[in-house]
């Protein structure tokens, strides 16, 4: 075996024994929270008709058939079957046994690690620089949300495609061989499949193409195969979503220039990071507005001096920072859609990072003289990322209540994790979950203040609902209406089992046979029309509900729902 080879061997074993040790400790861990959506509760992959319709369907799948329901499918605006279909082959090794899920988050980390490596040495990095950048991605502390969190795998995925379309990018232009070519655009399809920020690697291809100085029809052939797969993607989203584009959110120019600003500076220095992101402090907080202003006239300064350049036959490192900001935009314009709730995540940050972590390897190697100074400061900045990222990954192995009460610093996270918390302390500690949840409704000046005030109404007056506490629950409905006209389903469904339990059952059938004549092929509201009724003890309208939505999303949790109120019938 050669000297090359045999350490590229043990290079990949060290990266696996890394990433086992540091990431293991999350396949203890349950399903949190969007897991749910997509994948415990999702009729789609826990039905047998996922094949004939993921390639339609929005991501998470159809949750109605009926047309009002279709209606709220398409208002998803994200589309991603790729990633639903490897939640469903998980599902079919592993059942929901979330160990399986993690398994396969963990292994995808171990491929990108791996495939970073061999792209670097394609691009011309020597083998020690190439180690270690693949290293510090290992070890990124950015990542704990994309790898131990079972819904960050879209960013998984698609750089695992993203990046089997660069290595067969780069072999056309080594063999001159259009197959390589047609493989790369295939998989950049199936990367755009998996998570559309998948996009931009279109913008790497164009300059790389560019800088090679080819001829117009050159260049067109080269790139008319990758253009063929955005195409599709285009079509297919269109099919699935009925839309080509995502709706605007409305946020601010300042607002883009601080999420610029603030991914660019945690990328630099990643630590002392919280769970979730608190959007509202990032947009607020002028440093990273500023910092955001200085990135992008920077990125605009360096696209000019790339245009202005004499096109060569090589890539060029100094690429790197152009590279890294091409990258993070269409992370940041996420930030930007009408659908984003969390608005920001460190998960957004796993495509971008891979350029950063490579160009501080290459700086490092090309400007020190003394070679071993480099390993050593990447080794220390090693050990760094993993004190940082291992108790994150330590606490996701955990059940799904412990974890978020594992969050010590609750005033650094983001509403969303605030929700959670709280609604995991009720039980335990009503008073400390009440507080958390008058901390949310106290942030009035938060851009995210009337979704969350909904929000914590709706979950209080469920709480007491089913706590029996009537004359409490009556006053978060109350505000809940005051609030908003139109009510969530989970809403309505709750103020009627409100109303069964204040002993006004027949109001309460009046607004369960509402939901049903306006979406009688949803999934969702034929379990909560289910539940109500046997809130109610009318079984058998409970069990012909069960039956309507099994027939439509054949899945095993309603069955098994149907088997409990067919066996509570047949007992006296």
């Amino acid at each position: 075996m050669k000297k090359k080879t045999r350490l590229t061997v043990i290079f990949i074993l060290v990266y696996l024994a890394v990433i086992l040790f540091i990431f293991l400790p999350a396949m203890e861990g349950d399903f949190l929270w969007d897991d749910k959506l997509f994948i415990t509760e999702n009729p789609n992959i826990l039905g047998s008709t996922f094949l004939k319709n993921f390639l339609t369907s929005p991501f998470g799948g159809n949750i109605g058939l009926d047309e009002n329901s279709v209606l709220l499918n398409r208002v998803m605006q994200f589309y991603r079957p790729m990633t639903s279909l490897s939640y469903w082959l998980d599902f079919k090794a592993w059942r929901l046994n979330p160990a399986g899920f993690h398994l396969t988050n963990i292994l995808l980390h171990v491929a990108s690690t791996i495939l970073l490596y061999v792209i670097l040495l394609q691009l011309g990095m020597h083998q020690i620089p190439a180690f270690m950048s693949g290293l510090l991605f290992a070890l990124f502390p950015l990542h704990f949300e994309n790898v131990s969190w079972i819904t960050g795998r879209t960013d998984l995925l698609s750089f695992v495609f993203v990046a089997l379309s660069v290595l067969f990018f780069l072999a056309y232009f080594k063999k001159a061989n259009y197959v390589y070519l047609m493989v790369s655009a295939v998989f950049l399809l199936f990367a755009l499949l998996s998570k559309e920020n998948s996009l931009m690697i279109i913008g790497i291809y164009f300059v790389f193409v560019w800088q090679k100085g080819l001829t117009a029809k050159r260049s067109a052939v080269i790139l008319l195969p990758l253009g063929a797969s955005v195409m599709i993607w285009f079509l297919l989203r269109r099919i699935a979503l009925g839309s080509f584009v995502m709706g605007y959110s409305g946020r601010t120019l300042s607002d883009f220039l601080a999420a610029i600003g603030f991914y660019s500076f945690k990328t630099v220095l990643p630590f002392k990071i919280s769970y979730t992101i608190d959007s509202a402090q990032v947009f607020n907080t002028t440093i990273f507005v500023g910092l955001g202003g200085i990135f992008t006239l920077g990125f605009i300064l360096l696209a000019i001096r790339l245009l202005k350049k004499r096109p060569s036959p090589h890539m060029k490192w100094e690429f790197g920072p152009f590279a890294f900001f091409l990258l993070l935009l269409p992370s940041v314009l996420v930030i930007f859609s009408s659908l984003t709730i969390s608005y920001m995540g460190w998960r957004f940050i796993y495509l971008p990072s891979a350029v950063f972590v490579a160009y501080l390897s290459y700086v490092l190697f090309n400007k020190i003289k003394v070679k071993a100074v480099p390993i050593v400061v990447l080794a220390l900045i090693c050990i760094l990322y993993g004190t940082e990222i291992y108790p994150k990954n330590t606490n996701f192995g955990q059940s799904e209540r412990n974890f978020w009460l594992g969050i010590e610093n609750i005033r650094k996270e983001d509403l969303v994790a605030k929700m959670n918390i709280a609604q995991q302390l009720l039980n335990k500690d009503e008073q400390k979950a009440l507080a958390v949840y008058n901390d949310i409704l106290h942030q009035k000046d938060h851009h995210q203040y009337e979704t969350f005030q909904i929000r914590v109404y709706e979950e209080l007056a469920a709480y007491f609902t089913h706590k029996k506490d009537l004359d409490k629950a009556e006053e978060y409905f109350n505000r809940l209406f005051r609030t908003r006209d139109v009510q969530s389903q989970f809403s309505y469904f709750t103020y009627a089992t409100f109303l069964a339990y204040k002993g006004e059952s027949e109001e309460g059938r009046k607004i369960v046979t509402e939901m049903l004549r306006l979406f009688p092929q949803n999934h969702q509201v034929l379990i909560h029309a289910a539940n109500f009724y046997i809130t109610i003890d009318d079984k058998e309208m409970a069990s012909q509900l069960l039956r309507k939505d099994y027939s439509l999303f054949r899945n095993s949790k309603t069955l098994k729902l149907l088997e409990q109120v067919e066996n509570s019938r047949q007992r006296p």
